[in-house]
């Protein structure tokens, strides 16, 4: 399968990247815009907490040093009272910082997952009418493919958004789950464009229908999350900045159309597998 997507990928790379790119663009910029502003928004705050438990503690430190009580005893005491604040705001900061590093890493990951899963969803939709078009031999561009998804744009938006927030839960639970859930549905696009399927009709079809290709679907995916590492690290290359963003939404709009090819074409195979099985 990834030989025939690479070979289609190749001969069709001007039709597939301008059909994709036009739901993948704005999703990715708009993921990493999120993930951006989640963060900043999450994790505002720990520093300055951390440095201000840390000023008291030095500034009673000092007042010890500076004013020490006259018996030694009260002197051993305000040590050892110390010694227990500094103990105690350490475990309670540590805690803190726990919940401030986790809390924004989760948000931040769900976000991306939704926004960049929605796309990806649109994307597939609108390559399906590309892809089993010109792999008949017909001819099709992102025109014709777009208009084929328009079509069905209530339905292939209701479908999106519940596939793309059951995944975004599932990667919540170290990713994983998450990327299960996504080769799962990776039927739902064609089966809301072609046979008419909306919601969880179609993402519950798209688990029965992938009987005996999940190891493809799998593998679709892996490049998936394989593309979208390496357009993150390409982009580390360029200076801080708006193109980084820019350089990895770029990046994942050229390679994203290979592994949803791969996906289309699954669908063909197990539609074809139907169609024979009934007769």
């Amino acid at each position: 399968m990834t030989s025939e997507a690479l070979a289609f990928y190749g001969r069709h790379f001007g039709a597939l990247v301008l059909t994709c790119a036009i739901a993948l663009l704005p999703a990715t910029l708009l993921a990493a815009g999120a993930v951006r502003f989640s963060l900043a928004a999450l994790g505002r705050g720990e520093v300055g907490e951390a440095r201000s438990h840390s000023e008291q503690i030095r500034e009673k430190q000092r007042e010890l040093l500076e004013k020490p009580p006259a018996s030694e005893e009260a002197r051993s005491e305000r040590v050892q009272r110390l010694g227990r604040e500094a103990l105690e705001g350490g475990a309670a900061f540590d805690a803190r910082r726990f919940l401030d590093n986790v809390v924004p890493i989760a948000s931040a990951t769900a976000i991306f997952v939704l926004l960049l899963l929605a796309g990806l969803f649109l994307a597939h939709a609108a390559a399906v009418p590309l892809v089993l078009e010109l792999s008949q031999g017909r001819s099709a561009g992102p025109a014709h493919a777009w208009a084929a998804a328009g079509s069905r744009i209530g339905a292939v938006l209701l479908t999106a958004l519940t596939c793309a927030a059951l995944a975004a839960f599932g990667a919540l639970f170290f990713v994983i789950p998450g990327l299960i859930l996504a080769a799962g549905f990776s039927l739902a696009a064609p089966l809301v464009v072609v046979e008419g399927l909306r919601g969880r009709a179609a993402l519950e079809r798209s688990w029965q229908q992938l009987e005996g290709h999940w190891g493809q679907a799998l593998w679709m995916w892996i490049l998936i999350v394989a593309f979208s590492v390496l357009a993150s690290a390409a982009a580390l290359l360029l200076p801080p900045g708006p193109w980084r963003p820019i350089a990895t939404a770029l990046i994942r709009a050229l390679l994203y159309p290979l592994p949803l090819t791969g996906l289309v074409l699954i669908y063909r195979d197990t539609r074809q597998s139907s169609d024979q099985g009934k007769k």
